[in-house]
């Protein structure tokens, strides 16, 4: 069913661009405006300029993006491989005091439309970022950042030992990258291993984890595409550059997706008082006068250590003016595919705060970022969230159901950078 294929991939020549680690970056919307600042101080070469051109700084990003793409390859800066591969990952990283490693491989997939149950989507999107990386792709003609996919492995875990034997080499790619996981790829060229692998999808479904706005961004480019030309089938404007990661492979780790939403000063008092009225809602004992990353991770690791995944919970903060308020919202519900994200979009937004529209919950991963906009903004409603359970996710996955945007943040992202995909010519 899943069809993937080797493609050329564009990379770095280390030897103009320098060191590799200084060049990755993580995907657009894992990017805060503090990091995106720090990579474009990093380096020149760094993918944040293609991957994330610099609003404001840029008249037109995705213009930039394409011009420096171009830029870089004439000066040879980036390089396209002379024939088609697959790349196989290894990301270390540590969590809760363990060092992981998570193996996978970087393809490309033919992009199927979701109601052909090929490709498996768990969230809902946005058209606003779905837009947004459609004119970048219409633009630079490239992807800079694969999306992380999931497959089930058959019962001998046959692709993933072979994955594992092709990481027991040494790798083209080695680096320790400041804030990302340690990463070692492997390029494959070989044609029969390269066939093993994409045959045995043959009958597989592809999950998204990670990516759902580029994939949709994809449908939408080959569509607008073949309104006005005939596609032959092995164009690459075809498939969508993905890191494949078998469900039995350690290290598949979902942390939280905050979130955010700001008022005016009649708004914040109206919203108070209806969240402070309903009786599933009481006080944090512990202040957060002092606003500091202690201060607030305690307050969420209060939130985190209830595992009662039965229930729903999360943190409230509301920020009058000067004034926080810190509290917790906990209600027994177990009705079917009901979780903290859900509940809160589908039914707490509508009950407690009915005007607010869907757009304008914005979101963030990041504690320092919750607090820079505690100390920054007046008027505010932040929803502190524990991530979701591996086994919620795979229920909605496997049940076809969508859950809210913005629900599974994995860690760790594969980074834009490591190789980039054309879209122009074939695959």
């Amino acid at each position: 069913m899943a069809e993937l294929r080797p493609f050329k991939g564009i990379r770095y020549n280390q030897e103009i661009s320098g060191d590799l680690s200084k060049n990755i970056c993580p995907p657009f919307d894992s990017i805060s405006p503090s990091l995106q600042k720090n990579l474009y101080e990093i380096s020149n070469y760094n993918t944040v300029r293609l991957e994330l051109g610099l609003r404001g700084l840029d008249s037109d990003p995705y213009f930039s993006a394409a011009e420096t793409q171009k830029t870089w390859m004439r000066e040879g800066i980036l390089t396209q491989d002379d024939s088609p591969s697959i790349y196989v990952t290894e990301e270390e990283f540590s969590y809760n005091n363990k060092t992981i490693k998570r193996r996978g491989f970087i393809c490309a997939l033919k992009v199927e439309d979701y109601t052909s149950r090929i490709v498996i989507p768990h969230e809902k999107t946005r058209d606003l970022w779905v837009e947004d990386r459609y004119k970048l792709m219409e633009v630079a003609k490239s992807n800079y950042s694969p999306l992380l996919c999931l497959y089930k492995d058959d019962s001998r875990e046959t692709i993933a030992n072979l994955v594992k034997s092709i990481s027991g080499k040494n790798p083209y790619i080695d680096i320790e990258p400041d804030d990302l996981q340690k990463i070692k790829v492997w390029r494959v060229t070989d044609f029969g291993t390269i066939s093993l692998i994409c045959e045995k999808f043959k009958d597989s479904k592809i999950y998204i984890a990670d990516g759902h706005h580029r994939y949709e961004a994809g449908l939408r480019y080959i569509s607008n595409a073949r309104s006005t030309r005939e596609i032959r089938f092995n164009e690459s404007i075809n498939y969508r550059m993905i890191q494949l990661i078998s469900m039995s492979e350690p290290g598949l780790i979902t942390r939280s997706y905050h979130r955010y939403i700001k008022l005016n000063k009649n708004e914040i008092e109206n919203y108070s008082k209806k969240i402070l009225s309903d009786k599933n809602t009481f006080n944090y004992e512990d202040s957060l006068n002092i606003l500091n990353y202690e201060n607030v991770e305690k307050y969420y690791r209060f939130i985190c250590d209830d595992k009662d995944f039965d229930s729903i919970s999360f943190g409230i903060i509301l920020k009058q003016g000067n004034k926080l308020k810190t509290l917790i919202y906990s209600h027994s519900d177990i009705s079917k595919n009901n979780n903290d994200y859900t509940f809160l979009h589908e039914k707490y937004f509508q009950e407690n705060l009915g005007l607010i529209k869907e757009e304008n919950i914005l979101f963030e991963t990041d504690l320092n970022e919750i607090i820079n906009l505690l100390n920054r903004e007046e008027n505010l409603i932040i929803l502190l969230m524990r991530p979701i359970p591996m086994d919620n996710f795979l229920s909605a996955v496997d049940s076809g159901y969508r859950l809210p945007p913005k629900v599974t943040n994995f860690l760790p992202k594969p980074p834009a950078g490591l190789v980039f995909q054309t879209l122009e010519g074939d695959i």
